[in-house]
């Protein structure tokens, strides 16, 4: 609030700023003090004219600018000044280009500041009178420049690209962005330059980003490129045998201006193909070539990597020196060539006159036989190249003539296992030749002869596995035409060789191999078992499964070959055993204190191992070992349910699993069984029964009470049982003398715990029955029957509340003296508890005067003292009894009732105080005068002791 200021002297006194800011002023009246001292005169003058004087503005504190990122502007914000009236905000770069915005608010922004750049900031508050300027300045950054002059250079090889930049003014780092339809990427990098991986064949647009510790330039101008083309798909070539004409075709990927095709031999020769189209042929290539092919795609000045490479082979050249022989005794002919490039096989063809073509194949020699020509016929042969693309032209042809077969077709029998072939031949057309040759080659290419001057000889020394070509001659020369037409025989197969047994332990069977007999039609496979078992199996083949073996087993293993009526002898043998066999009876034993299960089984013949496996249902297995039938597994858990199996071995197989066995992790049944009573109600008492809670998962209890009713444990037996209960507590109502065992089971989902240890007692008594009273109030007795499971009987006077106890005993019967109520009541007790009461009946009750005289016998003498008792504390009575004339002393008997225990003391005089006795009992006294008779005894019963 401004104050007016009375002027002290009229005189110009220039220290007038100075009291003008002691009454604490805004500091620009230091600019208006500054201007008195100019012409103080003007100042007093407006002074003495006004009264008032009007400060300047207080200075702009606490300036702040920042960044605007999105409108390249500067926003400047303070906090209001007194006296001001409005704002210049002015930025100014350190080249002192300088921007102001101006405004009547504490915040004002200035638009379009040059990007890049650091400016200085301050603040100017102005009213009519006078300016002020902020005293510290703010510096600010600009937004950087936009990146310039951004270039892409392609590395087609790597199928990336290096994107290139001028510097940007205000730029701390850049960021890099390449966005096209297939493949997006982006790099970020403090200097300038970044790689980008690019998608084949793509166009891409790439910008530039200058960033700096807030703001991001605005983006570089957009520049198009292509990256490099894809390399093709799906190669592919063709050959065409008969021209020597190969094709090759591909998949474009994508865009590609043309494509390029080189094929190159193993001996470096290069033949190349450049094309717009996804095909390319080249003709005449060489024969027996393998050529690897690769096709690239170019897309101007970039290659793409060459598809993945492949191979194809030209068709091999044509066979050439094409020579051979005849071999008169097989009548077969022998042909041979020289190694034809490119090929992997080669085909004979033999074409006779009139006669069907024969041939045979080699895969890698130079010769073939072809076998089995007629007798006196001209034979052209011709060989064929073959790979896996083409066959080569035939080669020129090659002509054999076979020779005359003038002698008669002959027979042949094979001796098996006695090594020798009988040839018998017919003499028909021998022209009475004396002696005749019998050749026979083996197909080991060995020979065998006999001589024979009539129709038939032994071959000797004919072996197993070989079949034989048998001819007759009439002379040495086997090719003369004096001889017979071949004929064919084979030996007995040998015993087979190298057996080998693979058995399978899960499936108890085994693949039995051996090795190929070149004459043997079928096999016999014999695997005989220990116990006698055999298992007989028939096959063609070189292998067989024997299957369904028995496990726990030991087979002895042989094979036999067979040729038409001949079969070899057996192989040597073979041993094949069978895994063990699978655990039987598993039996699992649960303990639930331990959480452990002992696993048993029956043990397998030939096991040495064996290894017990629980899964829960959660999938986790736990295991146990041993080389007995017996496991122990340990770690279970209460309240999960577990399947449990067996599996043996035998060092070599594992059995299969036996049959699962599912048994819960039980919960152990309860301890700490007790039971608390109520009193009897109704001739019935209430148990009530508690135990100590089992520490599993959702656990129930079942309380189960036998026992018989009245103490009958013939007719009147019993079973209670409560229902599963989650809670551990339970009340059972039972009829009086009544005896129980109650027991205890415990279960939740795993299963069901044994039974508790039992808990054996009776429920209080029945009231007693039979009673029967006799005598009268001054002295009386009251007798019973025995109650079942009754240990002691009370009676009580019940015309009082509470009712006082004048008798407690073992026996069935009570003394009563000086009774004053006919309402009397007995009840039986034993641990359990206390009977309802029954009533005495027929009490009868005689008025009669009771003073310290003595009493009377019938004769009318004095008899029996009179006595009287007064209960001076709990434990202590005073007694006092009349006199008996001429007695020296008297006895005093005390009896504790219910109890066989009693004391007698001996008086002198007609008193004796009675201490020590036990508080709540009843005790009787009788009093008996020396040489005299005894009074009526008195019972009472002592008070409770005070607490």
């Amino acid at each position: 609030m401004w104050t007016k200021l009375q002027s002290e002297s009229h005189t110009p006194q220039p220290t007038l700023c100075w009291k003008l800011q002691r009454i604490r002023l805004c500091a620009d009246l230091c600019v208006l003090f500054k201007h008195s001292l100019y012409n103080q005169q003007n100042v007093f003058q407006s002074f003495n004219q006004t009264g008032i004087l009007f400060p300047g503005p207080c200075i702009p504190t606490e300036v702040v600018a920042s960044q605007a990122c999105q409108s390249n502007s500067v926003k400047v914000t303070w906090q209001p000044s007194n006296g001001s009236e409005h704002y210049s905000a002015t930025v100014k770069t350190e080249t002192g280009v300088s921007e102001v915005c101006t405004t009547e608010n504490s915040t004002c922004s200035v638009p379009a500041v040059t990007c890049g750049q650091n400016y200085s900031v301050s603040v100017t508050a102005s009213n009519k009178q006078c300016n002020v300027t902020s005293s510290q300045t703010t510096n600010v950054q600009s937004v950087p420049c936009s990146p310039t002059n951004v270039s892409v250079f392609l590395d087609c090889p790597n199928n990336s690209a290096v994107v290139s930049w001028s510097a940007s003014r205000g730029a701390l780092q850049y960021s890099v962005t390449a966005i096209s339809s297939h493949l997006n990427d982006s790099c970020q990098t403090s200097g300038l330059t970044c790689r980008l991986s690019l998608a084949c064949g793509s166009l891409y647009t790439v910008q530039v980003v200058a960033m700096d510790d807030n703001c991001s330039s605005i983006p570089s101008s957009p520049v198009a490129f292509s990256s490099g083309p894809c390399p093709p798909g799906n190669v592919s070539a063709q050959m065409t045998c008969l021209s020597n004409n190969m094709t090759i075709s591909w998949d474009a990927i994508r865009d590609a201006d043309h494509f390029l095709v080189s094929l190159t031999s193993l001996n470096g020769t290069i033949k190349l193909c450049n094309t717009t189209t996804t095909a390319c042929s080249i003709s005449n290539v060489t024969c027996g070539e393998t050529f690897t092919i690769q096709v690239t795609s170019v897309r101007g000045n970039c290659l793409s990597q060459p598809h993945q490479t492949s191979s194809i082979q030209t068709a091999p050249c044509q066979p050439k020196g094409v020579n051979g022989y005849l071999d008169c005794v097989s009548n077969s002919a022998w042909i041979s060539w020289d190694s034809a490039l490119g090929a992997s096989n080669y085909t004979v063809s033999a074409v006779g006159s009139g006669i069907s073509t024969t041939n045979c194949t080699s895969i890698t020699d130079t010769r073939c036989e072809v076998k089995d020509l007629a007798c006196g016929v001209s034979f052209s042969f011709t060989v064929t190249a073959a790979n896996s693309w083409c066959d080569s032209q035939p080669s020129a042809s090659y002509s054999l003539e076979t020779a005359p077969c003038l002698l008669s077709a002959i027979t042949a029998f094979a001796h098996c296992h006695n090594s020798s072939i009988l040839v018998v031949w017919d003499l028909k057309g021998s022209g009475g030749t004396s002696a005749y040759i019998a050749t026979a080659e083996a197909s080991d290419h060995t020979f065998l002869t006999c001589n024979s001057t009539s129709n038939s000889c032994y071959l000797s020394g004919a072996k197993c596995d070989l079949q034989y070509t048998i001819i007759v001659a009439a002379s040495s020369n086997r090719c003369s035409s004096l001889r017979s037409p071949p004929y064919k025989i084979s030996m007995e197969p040998c015993p087979p060789k190298n057996v080998t047994v693979d058995a399978s332990c899960e499936t108890h069977s085994a693949v039995i191999s051996w090795t190929y007999s070149p004459v043997a039609e079928f096999y016999q496979v014999v695997a005989t078992a220990v116990d006698g078992h055999k298992h007989i199996y028939n096959t063609s083949s070189t292998s067989f499964s024997l299957t369904e073996l028995h496990c726990d087993e030991q087979y002895t293993v042989s094979v036999t070959a067979s040729h038409e009526n001949c079969s070899s002898k057996a192989s040597q043998n073979v041993t094949l055993s069978t895994g063990p066999c699978q655990p039987k009876n598993v039996s699992v034993s649960y303990n639930c204190s331990s959480r452990s299960a002992l696993l048993t089984w029956i043990p397998s013949k030939n096991s040495e191992n064996y290894f017990g496996t629980v899964q829960a249902g959660s999938g986790d297995n736990i295991y146990c070992h041993n080389t007995n039938p017996t496991c122990t597994i340990v770690n279970l858990k209460c309240g999960v349910s577990y399947n449990f199996s067996v599996q043996a071995s035998d060092g070599t197989c594992n059995s299969s699993l036996s049959d699962l066995v599912q048994f819960g992790g039980a919960p152990c049944p309860p301890d700490g069984l007790k039971v608390r009573v109520l009193p009897m109600e109704m001739e019935v008492q209430l148990l009530h029964f508690s135990w100590t809670p089992v520490t599993c998962g959702d656990i129930e209890y079942l309380l189960t009470l036998t026992g018989s009713l009245q103490g009958d444990d013939k007719s009147n037996l019993f079973q209670l049982s409560s229902y599963w209960s989650s809670t551990n507590l339970f009340e059972i109502p039972l009829p009086c003398s009544s005896s129980y065992t109650a027991m205890l089971q415990s279960r939740n989902s795993a299963g069901t715990s044994g039974m508790s240890a039992p808990l054996n007692g009776t429920t209080a008594p029945c009231p007693p029955t039979g009673i029967v009273f006799s005598g009268n109030s001054s002295f009386a007795k009251v007798s019973w029957n025995r109650t079942v499971f009754a240990t002691t009987y009370t009676v009580y006077d019940n015309s009082v509340k509470p009712r006082v106890q004048l008798c407690n005993t073992t026996t069935l019967s009570c003394s009563l003296f000086d009774l004053i109520s006919n309402n009397l009541v007995i009840t039986a007790s034993n641990a359990a508890g206390e009977s309802q009461a029954a009533s005495v009946p027929n009490v009868v009750l005689q008025r009669r005067r009771r003073d310290l005289g003595a009493q009377l016998s019938k004769d009318g003498r004095a008899s029996a003292p009179l006595l009287e008792i007064t209960q001076v504390t709990p434990t202590a009575i005073w007694l006092q009894w009349s006199s008996v004339e001429n007695a020296s002393h008297y006895s005093l008997l005390i009896t504790k009732q219910g109890s066989s225990d009693s004391q007698t003391l001996t008086v002198y005089g007609e008193s004796i105080s009675v201490t020590n006795l036990s508080p709540n009992i009843t005790y009787c006294f009788s009093v008996t005068a020396a040489n005299g008779p005894q009074s009526e005894p008195i019972c009472t019963q002592t008070n409770q002791a005070l607490q």
